[in-house]
């Protein structure tokens, strides 16, 4: 969203938008996506390992899905990386030969509706895992209110991302704010609010092995 908004320029067609990858920002930015993106994992294992013993079913219904999601995003932006970024944009570049450019844009074209295809299952996948780690960590939220942070996120996650998958594939444009200006603060919102419930967990874990060295 910031490289969009500060350093990529504005596309005006499929050309442009095939160029863009060549720039040295938008391939910093796809690798530092990609990098984030494999990283979700951590905290995936992590909170379905805690929630095991009080929701096995829901936790490792979360995970598998949550996998799945992983999965399905970095196999679409390695490609896109590899076989777009690297080779297309180049071969757009250096030729002069108006039919292989309009060749390498139809083939572009193409991919963009490939990806939206694709976005259905990877979208739908980090709904359920999301639904499924909301009512895996609401089973011991009521022990403190910070603890309702998670499954908060998670329904959160889960309202968005349903609203993404209708304004996508179920024709309610009134939801496209939540595939264009919407995305980034309800990302930012969500991702909060899971970082401040770990840092709860993290200093609540501390105060506890404080307590038992005590005792």
């Amino acid at each position: 969203e910031m490289a969009y908004r500060f350093w990529i320029p504005a596309s005006h067609g499929p050309g442009e938008d095939l160029m863009t990858y060549l720039l040295p920002v938008d391939r910093a930015r796809a690798i530092l996506v990609m990098g984030g993106i494999t990283a979700l994992i951590v905290p995936f294992v992590v909170i379905a390992l805690r929630s095991f013993r009080n929701a096995p079913v829901t936790s490792t219904c979360g995970l598998i899905f949550g996998a799945a999601f992983i999965g399905f995003e970095l196999s679409q932006r390695g490609v896109e990386f590899v076989m777009i970024g690297q080779m297309w944009a180049r071969q757009f570049a250096q030729t002069s030969s108006g039919a292989e450019r309009e060749a390498i844009l139809r083939s572009f074209e193409l991919w963009n509706e490939v990806v939206k295809g694709w976005y259905f299952p990877l979208l739908l996948s980090y709904l359920l895992a999301s639904v499924s780690f909301a009512i895996a960590t609401w089973k011991e939220s009521s022990r403190s209110i910070w603890l309702r942070l998670a499954p908060l996120a998670f329904v959160l996650n889960a309202l968005r991302l349903t609203g993404r998958l209708l304004s996508s594939y179920a024709g309610q444009k009134w939801l496209n704010g939540l595939n264009d200006r919407l995305y980034f603060p309800a990302v930012l919102i969500i991702g909060i609010l899971l970082l401040t419930w770990f840092v709860f967990l993290a200093r609540n874990s501390q105060s506890d092995g404080e307590s038992r060295l005590a005792n």
